[in-house]
């Protein structure tokens, strides 16, 4: 055998091999370019498992005719241009070889459109050939729909898990950006069913209770700056525990990483027994020339260019925050009625804080209430509980889909309808919600499961923004939470937490 050059389709494939190993890695490198577009809704759709196909949708700044084109080649980007820009990446992406591979080992379309261009291109690939290019309708931003992986390469088809599996991991995968980037809408769907559905939050730590249920349990949060190191975090109280490493994350200046390192440090810090593992969101964001993040195909393993004082600070970090001993514990419980009793509302002092939050002296410590959270189920319970809301009529043609109990149970909180039953024209809507959110709050919609999840996002919309609340505003509502005594948001987070003098003195040392 003599040494020959490969068929460019063939090394494209092989290329192909090192970057793609199954769905979730599809679903990881069509995220990530969503996140690099700009986007601030991402929506993820799988299809057994992923096996039969993974579409991505976002509403980024999308791409014209020739950039798309340009995109499906391999080593073609916008997010490099130059060897020094390798030691300074702030990007998910660079390489320039994702979308590349994909295409190469799936039948995908891509559907793009920037602000200023009228029609919307359409790309229609088999096998890394271009077999239809033609223009369509869409919004900004880009929609890749990944058919059949590896249907040209039979034995890397076979070697894919079952689609329970596979799912598993998309949904693992999925939630890694979930965690870090609260400033986005994310929605997950499999086989048509809404799996995930998280809107945007106030912070990152909102986020992480959210999807990792343990940390309810009790958790502790920080933010702090060593070093030339920033780290924050959210993490579990010594006794809330895993069997395995599955509530660990690892982010580096907001990409995330498995790193043995950085989990040596946790597990020294912890120092639990034998398979027993942390709950824990770490973020580490350093001078990106001190990282190396071009040593693994798929980006997810980085190299420190001083390892040491990474690992030194997260240790001190870590060993500092944890002797507090402040853990926060959230109940999840349905929202009930015993709520709404009302107690006398005390004297107190308090103050506010960054027109988010009010310290309170109360008797037996101080209490920290979230004033946007504490305003969020303030609105909730006013539109639970009103029946007279006055109404708007709809512009727009929209038809909803309702059983005729279901219009009735809408018609008690200001909506109309044309019709009985069915195909509903919508005529009417109550005033705590704007007709752009109308076809949002009926999508999937049943009643019973949907109805309190929608008002919940609307209180969201109507309440005060985190850090515009002025004296007399968080005053009023100090009123109403010590009458209504509410334990949490309409999302479940929690309103407000209590330090008792005792912990004070205990932390002090007294």
């Amino acid at each position: 055998m003599r040494i020959k050059r490969l068929p460019e389709s063939l090394i494209r494939k092989i290329a192909a091999g090192e970057v793609i190993h199954n769905p979730s890695f599809v679903l990881k490198e069509l995220v990530e370019n969503s996140l690099d577009a700009q986007a601030d809704r991402i929506v993820v759709e799988i299809e057994n498992g992923g096996k039969n196909m993974v579409r991505v949708s976002d509403n980024g700044i999308g791409m014209t005719r020739e950039e798309a084109l340009l995109a499906i080649e391999p080593y073609t980007t916008s997010k490099i241009e130059s060897e020094e820009d390798l030691h300074r990446i702030r990007t998910y992406g660079f390489r320039g070889e994702a979308l590349a591979s994909i295409v190469q080992v799936s039948r995908t379309k891509i559907v793009t459109k920037t602000e200023k261009d009228a029609l919307a291109t359409q790309l229609m690939i088999a096998g890394g050939k271009v077999e239809e290019i033609s223009e369509t309708h869409r919004d900004t931003g880009t929609t890749v729909e990944v058919r059949d992986l590896f249907f040209n390469l039979p034995v890397r088809r076979k070697s894919l898990k079952s689609s329970a599996i596979e799912l598993r991991m998309c949904r693992e995968m999925f939630e890694r950006f979930v965690l870090v980037r609260n400033d986005v809408d994310f929605v997950f769907t499999s086989d048509g069913k809404i799996v995930h559905s998280f809107p945007r939050t106030q912070n990152i730590f909102e986020r992480a209770i959210l999807i990792l249920e343990d940390l309810r349990k009790g958790y502790i949060t920080f933010e702090e700056e060593l070093s030339g190191l920033r780290i924050k975090g959210i993490v579990s109280s010594r006794e809330v525990t895993r069997s395995s490493r599955t509530g660990e994350y690892f982010y580096v200046n907001g990409r995330f990483v498995v790193s043995e390192e950085l989990h040596e440090v946790l597990m020294k810090v912890y120092d639990l027994p034998k398979r027993s593992y942390p709950v824990a969101v770490l973020f580490i964001e350093v001078n990106p020339e001190e990282l190396d993040v071009n040593i693994h195909p798929s980006k997810i393993v980085v190299k420190f260019l001083n390892e040491e004082k990474v690992k030194k600070s997260l240790e001190e970090t870590l060993k500092r925050n944890l002797a507090r001993k402040w853990y926060r514990s959230v109940a999840y419980e349905e929202i009930s009625s015993h709520a709404l009793s009302v107690a006398e509302s005390p004297s107190y002092r308090w103050f506010l804080v960054k027109g988010k939050y009010a310290v309170v002296e109360v008797e037996d410590g101080l209490l920290f209430v979230d004033l946007h959270a504490l305003h969020e189920r303030t609105i909730y319970e006013e539109i639970l509980s009103k029946k007279s809301w006055r109404k708007r009529r709809v512009k727009r043609n929209i038809t909803v889909v309702l059983s005729r109990e279901e219009k009735q149970k809408l018609e008690e909180y200001g909506f109309s309808f044309q019709g009985e039953e069915g195909a509903l024209k919508v005529i009417e809507i109550p005033e705590f919600l704007t007709e752009d959110v109308v076809e949002e709050f009926f999508r999937d919609f049943p009643v019973d499961e949907k109805l309190k999840e929608r008002i919940a996002l609307a209180a969201c919309k109507l309440a005060t923004k985190s850090g515009e609340f002025d004296e007399e505003i968080a005053s009023k509502l100090l009123d109403v939470f010590f009458k209504k005594r509410f334990e949490r948001c309409p999302h479940g987070r929690p309103i407000s937490f209590k330090i008792s003098y005792e912990d004070m003195d205990r932390f002090f040392e007294r």
